[in-house]
């Protein structure tokens, strides 16, 4: 008996997730800038149009029977004289047909009339266009202007790979003005007339520059999240991105160009803060080497992570000021509000030291919805509630629109990789951004967001504690010192 093969024995890897739990995990979200600019385009367009009943069943009918003699046409169609003069006359005109002793032939005009493989006679007129139009100068695609906001107006521009070329865009126009004629037609061609056609584009002259938003969503499997994949289906429709490969481009190497080092941004010192600020929600996944990250990882993978009032702690993936997340948020706030705690004075978020943290409007809009939810809720106070950033180093431009105060340090004993949002008393949210699974890569935002009294309070007293730092002036330092000190006692029980 022929010896059967021993089955081989697999040790089992170090992988994430198995493959049937792997799921695409929304891990980033920011608006970047496309540098764009108004050309003058000058062109012509052949409009398709149709001839009369009468000259279109003539010339059919020479068509089909050169040489035909006027009498015989005339018999054919039951025309007076009168008729068949009429007629004759609108061929003849405008040189479609040729009268030679009696007899009718198409001239070489007449014959163009009918296109290959169509039976019926078109004519056509050319009129002239100017419009001035909006061209990117990645992919030289059409992209109308949009008015854009303060925080849009300050975001970061694509990288531009070759930034010698956007120089030459006008010579490219003529081309690509023809590539995408049918999309940038004007409307009332589109609905009016049948057929418009590029004939000629005549002149291109530049004009002004302007920049335009672009979303990119960054996505990655849960079983690798630091190998990020874009997507800016946000942006513009699936066809129409294939025809902007530049962009995508583009985008690609700005989401490459954040992959990080995980010990050089202080990833296992945010790792030990999330398990300080909330041990009980932690402590089934702690050993005596601190948080093991990737059964948490597989943890809130495979949760729901809704809030309930049995489940004052659940686990975040991704920032906070995703769709998603920000959902998650205001629930965990909703919760944190029936405790009936006063108004707050502010919301704080303690930014991390990673490049292009909220360079998007979705952080501003986040930031507003939560605003509008506590008042909505909690009993109004004297002062309104403003949006306070502590931010390690100098803010970009877009933090310091997003916020109504932005506190800036020289230096900071907050680990890199850390980032906090606190609702005074209500709640709050704390994240790592680390490369999950390998030493290096893309930093995914990952945590836990929090209603627990005791979870609120150890974080406000944390944070507290470093505000020493930030103190640009002393006036704001000590506001916010006051508003996170503790209201009441709160007892030592777990989270």
């Amino acid at each position: 008996m022929a010896n059967q093969p021993r089955p081989l024995l697999r040790l089992k890897g170090h992988e994430l997730l198995p493959a049937d739990e792997d799921r695409r995990l929304e891990v980033g979200v920011y608006d970047v800038l496309l540098p764009c600019r108004k050309y003058e385009v000058a062109y012509k367009i052949a409009i398709l149009g149709k001839v009369s009943q009468s000259l279109e069943f003539l010339l059919r009918l020479v068509k089909a029977v050169p040489g035909i003699e006027e009498g015989s046409a005339a018999a054919f169609f039951g025309f007076e004289q009168a008729e068949i003069s009429y007629v004759l006359n609108e061929a003849t005109g405008p040189g479609l047909v040729e009268r030679r002793e009696g007899r009718l032939w198409l001239t070489p005009a007449g014959d163009a009339l009918f296109r290959e493989g169509a039976d019926d006679p078109s004519i056509y007129t050319v009129e002239e266009r100017r419009r001035d139009l909006g061209f990117d100068l990645l992919a030289i695609a059409p992209q109308p202007p949009r008015a854009i906001d303060s925080v849009e107006m300050s975001l970061p521009e694509l990288p531009i790979a070759d930034p010698a070329r956007t120089g030459k865009v006008g010579d490219r126009i003529f081309e690509r003005f023809s590539r995408f004629f049918h999309e940038l037609a004007e409307r009332r061609d589109r609905e009016q007339v049948q057929q418009p056609d590029l004939y000629s584009v005549d002149r291109v002259v530049p004009k002004d520059r302007f920049q335009v938003p672009v979303r990119v969503r960054v996505f990655a499997q849960a079983s690798a999240p630091s190998l990020p994949e874009i997507d800016l289906s946000s942006w513009r429709a699936e066809h129409e991105i294939s025809d902007r490969p530049q962009i995508e481009s583009a985008a690609a190497m700005l989401i490459d160009d954040l992959k990080v080092n995980g010990n050089h941004i202080g990833v296992p010192q945010a790792y030990e803060v999330l398990v300080d600020l909330a041990p009980e929600f932690l402590k089934e996944f702690v050993t005596k080497s601190g948080l093991n990250v990737n059964r948490y990882w597989r943890e809130a993978v495979g949760r729901a992570g809704e809030p309930r009032v049995d489940r004052k702690t659940v686990p975040i993936i991704g920032p906070l000021y995703t769709e998603a997340n920000a959902r998650r948020l205001l629930d965990v706030v909703d919760y944190g509000l029936r405790s009936g705690a006063d108004q707050p004075e502010f919301l704080l978020s303690v930014a991390p030291q990673t490049r292009l943290w909220g360079a998007t409007t979705q952080n501003r809009d986040t930031l507003s919805y939560l605003r509008r939810r506590i008042a909505a809720v909690a009993p109004a106070s004297a002062t309104e509630l403003r949006a306070v950033c502590l931010f390690p180093g100098k803010a970009p431009w877009f933090v310091d629109r997003t916020f109504d105060e932005v506190l800036a340090a020289d230096f900071s004993h907050l680990p890199p990789a850390l980032e906090i949002m606190i609702v005074p008393h209500i709640a709050v949210a704390v994240l790592a951004h680390a490369p999950i699974g390998a030493s290096s890569g893309y930093a995914v935002p990952f945590g836990w967001a929090s209603f627990d009294e005791n979870v609120v309070t150890r974080t406000q007293a944390f944070v507290a504690d470093k505000l020493w730092t930030f103190m640009c002036d002393r006036e704001t330092p000590d506001r916010l010192i006051k508003e996170l000190q503790p209201r009441q006692k709160v007892e030592s029980s777990g989270s």
